[in-house]
């Protein structure tokens, strides 16, 4: 007849067999895995690729001065076309504007309609 601990020891021996058994099925499945994510990703840096190369193909500056004059006709700037500083109109002054100059308004406005660095061009009425 067998002693006690000679049962546990062969109870642990055929613990230790299964689990081997199926940790050695786990880790070719995750082996699997990764195989398949490098896979993945080495189609992604493919595809990528492919995409950079059609960018830069579709970017030309060539290209986009032909689409752009055909398509919206753009042309070069001609000196003509350009104003000075001083040629452009300051905006209209509005009615919250009006009233919070003249003192009629108790509450300030939300916000200043003109920031304090372009103060100096504010219209006076």
């Amino acid at each position: 007849m067998m002693r006690g601990g000679t049962i546990v020891w062969m109870l642990l021996a055929i613990a230790a067999g299964i689990s081997l058994f199926l940790l050695k099925y786990e880790v070719a499945e995750m082996e699997d895995r990764l195989a398949d994510i490098n896979q993945r990703t080495l189609v992604n840096l493919e595809a990528v690729h492919v995409l950079k190369a059609e960018w830069s193909y579709l970017n030309r500056p060539d290209r986009l001065e032909a689409l752009g004059r055909d398509l919206l006709a753009l042309e070069p700037v001609r000196p003509q076309q350009t104003l000075g500083i001083a040629d452009i109109p300051l905006r209209p002054v509005t009615a919250v504007e009006k009233s919070s100059v003249a003192g009629t308004d108790t509450a300030p406005p939300a916000v200043d309609p003109i920031p304090p660095l372009f103060a100096k061009f504010r219209r006076t009425q």
